[in-house]
């Protein structure tokens, strides 16, 4: 029986050196990130998605112009998902990036939020209460029809 601790420690040095083993970028040390999102958006919510795994304490920047001379808004990137929902916007533009930093840099990416005509929402909203009432008319009048034609019975 070959030596087992002999055996173990050589497999234990094979996993650290594995494990220890990273080629050494000596010149950038910064994570480049590319975010992506829709160009626009007629709902007021879009997805704003990362190329790989976001590093622990992320922060995504919006701003309303391209320069990000004014941040308007900051979300902190939690978990280890590549994708963030945001909801609620307004009709304009939008800018996000990822906060830069010594250890993070990113892209910039821009969202045109225009959402649907009001005259639209409301025609939908009113086809919709007229197809209900519609059904609820119909499903009345036949009920009675067979409550009528139940109650007679078979002589009449």
């Amino acid at each position: 029986m070959p030596n087992r601790y002999g055996f173990i420690t050589h497999i234990a040095l094979l996993f650290l050196i594995t494990l220890l083993a990273r080629p050494v970028s000596a010149q950038d040390t910064t994570t480049h990130f590319t975010l992506t999102a829709p160009e626009s958006s007629r709902e007021g919510y879009f997805v704003v998605s990362l190329d790989q795994a976001p590093q622990p304490g992320m922060v995504l920047q919006q701003s309303s112009n391209p320069n990000f001379s004014v941040i308007t808004a900051e979300f902190v990137w939690f978990g280890d998902f590549e994708k963030m929902t945001l909801t609620g916007f307004s009709n304009g533009d939008y800018y996000f990036r990822i906060a830069p930093s010594a250890e993070v840099a990113s892209n910039s990416v821009a969202v045109k939020v225009r959402h649907y005509p009001a005259w639209q929402a409301y025609t939908l909203f009113f086809i919709g209460l007229a197809l209900f009432s519609l059904l609820v008319v119909t499903i009345i009048v036949l009920h009675r029809t067979r409550s009528r034609e139940s109650n007679r019975g078979p002589d009449d």
